[in-house]
């Protein structure tokens, strides 16, 4: 593909978003930072974790036990622009991997080509508590199964790079 498209990349927490884009990355030249990252660094870090933790890695890594905090510190970040996170990825990167909030989904649908589930459901129940977005209510144009082992994975990956490869052109 000579332009990439634009990846909405969703699933659980633990479901294997992250190993996808990685996937994404480093066979198909897409390119992206984890939404977590970015919106560490933009809001978290600078409003929050400095006083908290030594370094910005040591807040990161502890991110799972403050999914709630996470969760609103996003959605205070995105009032009133819900796609204000969004935006400032893909000026960046092919991909936004990791967004939680159905409000955010709506709003900023039509600024990707492609919405991907990545479903572990049959390894891992899915995800409850701050996360709003279901794969029902998602509603992807893709669904990724991530409910077997890496090398299901690269095969599934390379399914969908194929389907992107057929609606977008080499």
């Amino acid at each position: 593909m000579d332009t990439k498209p634009s990846l909405l990349i969703l699933g659980y927490a633990r479901h294997g978003k992250d190993t996808v884009a990685d996937i994404l990355n480093k066979q198909y030249g897409f390119h992206f930072i984890s939404s977590s990252v970015f919106v560490g660094q933009k809001i978290l870090w600078p409003n929050w974790g400095i006083a908290k933790y030594k370094d910005f890695n040591e807040m990161f890594e502890d991110r799972v036990n403050h999914r709630q905090l996470w969760f609103e510190m996003i959605a205070a970040y995105n009032t009133p622009d819900k796609t204000r996170t969004v935006r400032g990825i893909l000026a960046e990167c092919d991909m936004y991997v990791g967004m939680r909030s159905l409000a955010e989904l709506e709003p900023s649908r039509h600024l990707f080509d492609q919405v991907v589930w990545v479903d572990r459901t049959v390894v891992l129940p899915p995800e409850t508590g701050s996360m709003t977005i279901t794969k029902e209510n998602a509603n992807p144009d893709y669904v990724i199964d991530n409910n077997g082992d890496l090398a299901d994975l690269h095969r599934n990956v390379a399914r969908f790079v194929s389907h992107l490869e057929y609606k977008y052109g080499k």
